[in-house]
């Protein structure tokens, strides 16, 4: 499965982007609930290791790429969980 590299790229400086304000916004005016700051930190994860699996098909390096796809596939795993945690959360609590 190949994806677009310029589309997961905006979508992690989009999620980076919006993480940032949203903490900023929890620790300012406390606005911003915690739990949707932890799901949005989770999908900056899980997007950032999209993009690095897609980023290791293209490299030239077999030592490289096994680098970066391992570290990939953890990164999405941890954006997986991250967001998981935080919807339990939020359904639990």
């Amino acid at each position: 499965m190949k994806i677009n590299q310029k589309a997961l790229t905006i979508l992690v400086v989009l999620s980076s982007i919006i993480t940032i304000c949203l903490v900023v916004l929890h620790f300012v005016t406390d606005d911003a609930n915690i739990d949707i700051v932890i799901i949005f930190v989770g999908l900056n994860q899980l997007f950032g290791g999209l993009s690095q699996i897609n980023m290791a098909h293209e490299m030239n390096s077999k030592g490289i790429i096994k680098g970066n796809k391992v570290v990939g596939v953890f990164t999405f795993i941890l954006g997986i969980v991250i967001i998981t945690i935080g919807i339990v959360k939020i359904i639990v609590y």
